[in-house]
């Protein structure tokens, strides 16, 4: 059975409504049909691996957590209500959070394989696996949002009928605003769709995340740059919060690492400032990162968006900047979501490879790119566009 795709705008689509028990059912309908057949196709790549390689024990184990997603969820009947409807967006919601350690068991398993199976089609299977997962996570977890959305509205339209005062509370909580990741709405107007932030602040975000990564840093090493947010940092951008935070969570590790990597090996007194420059296009948002961490040298800019490539150095003595800091899957970042494509915070902040690659992966995903441009022995600018969802409704499809 062919997926069929949805489009950018069938997810906005909800936008400038109530939600009601038709859009919900709506929902369910579509997500319900689609994520099995994703997810038998994804079953369906492993049969496909060479025997030697399907059998390595993680790579069996997230075959099977695909498998058993596919079961569970393929075992519901078509759903016609919002009891029904309930009971599969908590399914859902579990076996979302099941899947949370595929990247990392997936990476590991290949680097015990990777003589086995030649770099093209390990690099093939993984793009496959890693975009397939970002579709299935994406219409997952709007939908689990939007379900949320919808019974918190039915709580607040409850909470408003028992008097005039809680109307004046709520009118009153509108005319403030939300303020958190992104900009103050108007009254009236929610910023959220699901899982997508319409009025998403980059500069905001870059600062959470910046202070999580400075955080994790000095924890490691005992020791950590400072950084700035400058720039037009009053954009706003229509995009999905816990995307743009591991985009950038995974580029913040690189230019900290770097940094402080580069002052030990140079014996530099002290860290020059992580630099974040946000600048705004046309339907677009750019992000350029700087650091002196002493750049990266010509033969590894070859290589810092393989998979795996970190891993296969020594991390002990590596001090370049593609080397030390390629993708860290160790660190655990989340802000918003529980993303937990990395394991804990304690854990070392450079680990198996994947993040340069999944980052490029992730920007990509929506229109966007990620591009790198070093001075050897000085630093890297590292130079990421996203462009908006709300730009991309009429072009892209999950």
């Amino acid at each position: 059975q062919k997926i069929n795709p949805v489009s950018i705008g069938q997810l906005l689509k909800y936008r400038r409504q109530p939600l009601s028990a038709e859009n919900i059912l709506d929902s369910v309908g579509y997500t319900q049909a689609e994520l099995p057949v994703r997810l038998a196709k994804r079953v369906i790549s492993f049969h496909k691996l060479p025997f030697i390689v399907g059998t390595n024990p993680h790579i069996a184990r997230v075959y099977n957590q695909y498998y058993e997603a596919f079961d569970r969820l393929h075992a519901f009947a078509p759903i016609r209500d919002l009891e029904a409807e309930w009971d599969f967006t908590r399914a859902l919601e579990r076996q979302t959070q099941v899947l949370v350690d595929v990247i990392p068991t997936i990476a590991q398993g290949f680097l015990e394989c990777q003589l086995y199976m030649p770099r093209e089609e390990r690099t093939a299977f993984i793009n496959d696996l890693i975009r397939s997962r970002i579709g299935l996570r994406v219409i997952g977890e709007q939908h689990v949002a939007l379900s949320y959305q919808f019974r918190e509205e039915q709580k607040k339209a409850k909470q408003q009928d028992h008097g005039a005062a809680a109307a004046a509370t709520a009118a009153a909580a509108a005319e403030q605003g939300r303020v958190g990741l992104g900009g103050r709405s108007s009254a009236g107007e929610d910023v959220w769709v699901g899982a997508i932030h319409t009025r998403l602040l980059p500069a905001r975000m870059m600062e959470q995340c910046a202070q999580m990564v400075q955080s994790m840093c000095e924890m490691h090493y005992g020791t950590a740059p400072g950084y700035y947010v400058d720039g037009d940092t009053d954009e706003t951008i229509s995009y999905i919060p816990s995307h743009f935070e591991y985009i950038t969570c995974e580029l913040l590790k690189n230019a900290f690492r770097a940094t402080v990597d580069f002052s030990t090996s140079t014996n530099r007194s002290s860290h020059p400032p992580i630099q974040i420059t946000i600048t705004k296009g046309e339907g677009y948002v750019g992000v350029r990162i700087r650091d002196q961490g002493g750049g990266i040298s010509k033969e590894n800019m070859r290589n810092v968006f393989e998979y795996s490539w970190s891993s296969m150095q020594n991390s002990d003595s590596a001090d370049e900047h593609g080397s030390s800091a390629n993708g860290s899957l160790m660190a655990g970042m989340s802000l918003q979501t529980n993303l937990a494509l990395q394991h804990g915070i304690g854990g070392p902040i450079a680990g198996l490879g994947f993040g340069l690659p999944m980052a490029r992966l992730y920007a990509g995903y929506f229109g966007g790119s990620l591009d790198i441009v070093s001075m050897e022995g000085y630093g890297c600018d590292v130079f990421l566009k996203l462009r908006s969802i709300e730009g991309s409704v009429e072009e892209k499809q999950i």
